[in-house]
C-alpha cells in the first residue's frame, strides 16, 4: 500500500514541476495571460517565431522576444514559425502553460543516422 502512495505522489510531483503541486492540482483550467519569453538560438530572427495554444488554436507573434497569449493554466504552448515561412518545418515541444515562461528555440543541427545522399 506504502508503495502504490508513493507511485502515485511521485506521479504527481512530477507533473507538477517547478510551479509546486499545490498550485498544479488546483489552478489547472484557471485563464491567464501567459508572457512568453523566446531564447533565441536561431538564425531567424524572432519575429518569424509563433506560440500556439494546441488547444484552441490561438497563437500570437514575438515582438520584442516577448509574446502575450491568453490562455488556460497548464494548456499545452508549442513554440512554432509563423504560417508566413514556407519550406521550413519547426515545432518544438509542447508545454504548460504559466503567467511567466521562457520557449528555447535551438535550430542547432542534429545528426540523423542512417540517412544517405
Amino acid at each position: 500500500m506504502r508503495v502504490l502512495v508513493i507511485i502515485i505522489f511521485l506521479t504527481l510531483a512530477s507533473q507538477a514541476k517547478s510551479d509546486g503541486l499545490f498550485s498544479w492540482l488546483f489552478s489547472s483550467g484557471q485563464e491567464i495571460k501567459a508572457e512568453i519569453t523566446l531564447v533565441n538560438k536561431c538564425e531567424l530572427e524572432a519575429r518569424y517565431f509563433i506560440v500556439r495554444d494546441l488547444a484552441t488554436g490561438k497563437s500570437a507573434a514575438f515582438k520584442n522576444g516577448v509574446a502575450k497569449l491568453k490562455t488556460k493554466v497548464n494548456s499545452s504552448l508549442q513554440l512554432q514559425l509563423s504560417p508566413s515561412v514556407k519550406h521550413v518545418i519547426f515545432e518544438g515541444n509542447a508545454v504548460s502553460a504559466k503567467k511567466k515562461m521562457k520557449l528555447i528555440a535551438d535550430c542547432s543541427e542534429r545528426k540523423l543516422k542512417g540517412i544517405t545522399d
